[in-house]
């Protein structure tokens, strides 16, 4: 007989949680893009980040470590840029004190959501994911207030995205993504859902995946999203890439979609909103071969929605075959590149990217048989 202290966790609060952390966050971002005061500034790197990443965020840490205080957040953002603003630390606030009752089942009953009580507090929970590292074993939340910064600022896709981890390996994820609409089986930058508030997709650890569509105020009823397996006579291969990604190596990727007959793509800058893409089935793959071959993802651009893919019945590995390892903080130092497909095609992929990606340019590309 099974010893009942050795039956896995069923996550059930985790999952709840990180769902209504993963709406609000949503709902605030989504508010924001209509009424087009975005806000955006650049931080050192380049990169642009507005008062919506950092307002999600905040409310994201705050609401996961009120109820799991003893777990660790790992996040994209920084509070360092709002403490030398305090014009737009103030903004900011605003934004996040008006997030305060959501009807978090969908059953009617208000519930009290764990915002900051002052600018200070805010600016602390927003540093506790934007300092935060993980730890190999230490239950981690990896977070992106907004995945996609780039296609949100111009009214397009972009994703919400909450992940737990635990030894390295994903154990619940939640993807909230305000653009898609619930009954969409395509997804599309400029297509978003004007009317709605799109949904959000979730999964944990061998239990499928599934999605909600979501409003103003809750959440409705889940709905299972499974994919049907790969059809090698009779399914196109159709990839989701960005063409405007400047890591990955555009022209071996090009080159792997030529010889598979693969174009025209779903083109998706969002990696959240790819593996979306990917869970209901708009595009059946995806690869990742980096210009740098020292270049390592960040953790917060896959979990969550990498748990989602597999949970709906994909398979994810790096160029080697490897499953992705989350146990060594803010980036994927342990995987190199990426194949994501349908089992059956990710077998004949993950050969054939592999090859591409470790080939001298100066010689001619073959197929390789």
């Amino acid at each position: 007989m099974t010893n009942e202290t050795t039956l896995s966790p069923s996550y059930d609060k985790e999952l709840r949680i990180a769902s209504l952390a993963v709406h609000r966050a949503s709902i605030l971002t989504k508010i924001v893009q209509r009424k087009l005061e975005i806000g955006s500034i650049h931080k050192p790197d380049g990169s642009p980040v507005t008062v919506a990443d950092f307002a999600a965020q905040a409310i994201l840490v705050s609401i996961l470590r009120h109820y799991f205080p003893n777990d660790m957040f790992v996040g994209e953002e920084s509070a360092s840029v709002l403490r030398d603003d305090p014009v737009l630390a103030r903004r900011v606030w605003e934004l996040v004190s008006t997030m305060t009752w959501v009807d978090d089942d969908g059953g009617g009953g208000g519930a009290l959501v764990a915002v900051p009580r002052s600018i200070e507090e805010m600016l602390g929970a927003i540093d506790v994911g934007g300092d935060g590292d993980g730890a190999g074993s230490q239950r981690t939340w990896f977070l992106d207030p907004i995945d996609g910064t780039a296609t949100f600022i111009r009214g397009q896709q972009y994703a919400v995205s909450v992940a737990l981890v635990e030894d390295g390996e994903q154990k619940v994820g939640v993807v909230g993504c305000p653009n898609v609409a619930f009954k969409s089986t395509s997804v599309h930058e400029e297509i978003i859902d004007k009317d709605g508030y799109g949904m959000i997709l979730f999964a944990v650890k061998g239990q499928g995946a599934y999605k909600r569509r979501m409003t103003s105020s809750s959440l409705g009823p889940s709905q299972k999203t499974s994919l049907s397996p790969w059809q090698r006579m009779g399914e196109k291969i159709t990839f989701t890439e960005s063409s405007i990604s400047g890591v990955v190596h555009q022209e071996k990727h090009k080159l792997i979609r030529d010889i598979l007959l693969a174009n025209p793509v779903v083109d998706l800058y969002s990696m959240q909103v790819k593996y979306v893409a990917l869970a209901i089935g708009a595009c059946n793959a995806m690869i990742r071969l980096p210009k740098a071959k020292d270049h390592r993802f960040p953790a917060w651009d896959h979990a969550g929605g990498m748990l989602i893919f597999e949970e709906s019945g994909g398979t994810v590995t790096d160029l080697y075959g490897r499953p992705f390892n989350y146990a060594h903080g803010r980036r994927l130092a342990a995987n190199e590149g990426l194949v994501a497909a349908k089992p059956v095609l990710h077998t004949d992929l993950l050969r054939f990217s592999r090859y591409v990606y470790e080939r001298n340019k100066s010689k001619p590309c073959k197929k390789p048989t």
